[in-house]
């Protein structure tokens, strides 16, 4: 069963490649705004496509209005492990997305 799944994602890497492309235009899901003992609020976001830097200034929507603030830092989890991790790693300033799919489903 495994030597399917491995088969199956082969060849969908391999057929899609030619429907990805890259485009600039930032979007991003935001998923939970939490505090942060010693760092604040930090907000949990999925980048979809595009580039996030550190400095940039970015408008999240908020209950009263739109909140217009900057990224002071870019924190990833540890790789294999869960979200609810109290250890995080800084990036190196900078977060890009992949590719994504040239055809709207």
């Amino acid at each position: 069963m495994g030597n399917l799944i491995a088969l199956l994602v082969e060849l969908t890497q391999t057929m899609l490649a030619r429907r990805l492309a890259h485009c600039d235009e930032l979007r991003a899901q935001v998923m939970e705004v939490k505090a942060l003992p010693g760092m604040g609020t930090t907000i949990d976001v999925i980048l979809i496509n595009g580039v996030l830097r550190e400095g940039m200034t970015v408008i999240v929507p908020g209950v009263e209005g739109p909140i217009v603030t900057q990224i002071r830092g870019l924190l990833l989890p540890p790789p294999m492990k869960e979200l609810r991790v109290k250890v995080w790693r800084k990036c190196l300033f900078i977060l890009k997305s992949t590719c994504r799919s040239s055809r709207q489903f």
